[in-house]
């Protein structure tokens, strides 16, 4: 299953496909619960039941990935696990598993990898962070905004209307709705509303 918001493409993640064979799930830069894209690979049976049991409340590697940078084996939270999540992954076949996490305190990036055949390698743990990494910056190839885009959309997220922003940059109306629009292209965003939050998510604004 994918979650698209905006930006990020499926040859994104190719080298986490070749890391991790079986499958993973990317979350990425997640802010106040909402992540900006969703890529999971996982096994249908394994995502449907995660998805039934509501792990992901309860899910111990998504409580590490909120709070930790770097790499952490499966193993090392099953003492942390009373939901049994982890056992319940093994049992559909998810037998060595680590989760990579980066961020800041307000926007995280994680990803959980899962083979069955051994565990990962060091230099897979590492190659799979450094794809978690580049990815929480943005989209590759994603155009940054310019400042009086920056400045458009950080008026609109302090809920001024059209004419009062405007004034306080000391453009005209239409100049400033110009603006809006140019951002929503670079962003890929439909709506004024959407492209706020991208730019939020994207710590442009």
């Amino acid at each position: 299953m994918t979650l698209h918001l905006h930006g990020y493409a499926p040859h994104d993640f190719h080298d986490l496909i070749r890391v991790s064979p079986l499958g993973f799930n990317a979350v990425l830069r997640v802010n106040r619960g909402r992540a900006v894209h969703v890529e999971n690979c996982f096994p249908p049976a394994w995502r449907d039941a995660y998805e039934r049991q509501s792990y992901f409340l309860r899910d111990p590697t998504v409580g590490w990935a909120l709070g930790h940078d770097g790499v952490i084996d499966w193993a090392t939270l099953e003492p942390n696990d009373p939901a049994g999540v982890l056992a319940d992954a093994r049992a559909h076949g998810l037998l060595h598993g680590i989760t990579v996490a980066t961020g800041s305190g307000d926007i995280r990036s994680f990803c959980g990898l899962a083979r069955v055949d051994r565990p990962f390698t060091a230099t897979e743990a590492q190659r799979a962070l450094a794809v978690i990494e580049r990815l929480h910056k943005g989209p590759p190839g994603a155009p940054a905004l310019t400042a009086a885009q920056r400045e458009a959309l950080r008026l609109m997220a302090e809920g001024e209307r059209h004419m009062r922003a405007a004034a306080i940059i000391g453009i005209s109306e239409s100049a400033l709705k110009a603006r809006l629009k140019s951002a929503r292209l670079a962003l890929g965003a439909r709506t004024t509303v959407e492209a706020v939050h991208a730019a939020q998510m994207r710590g442009e604004i």
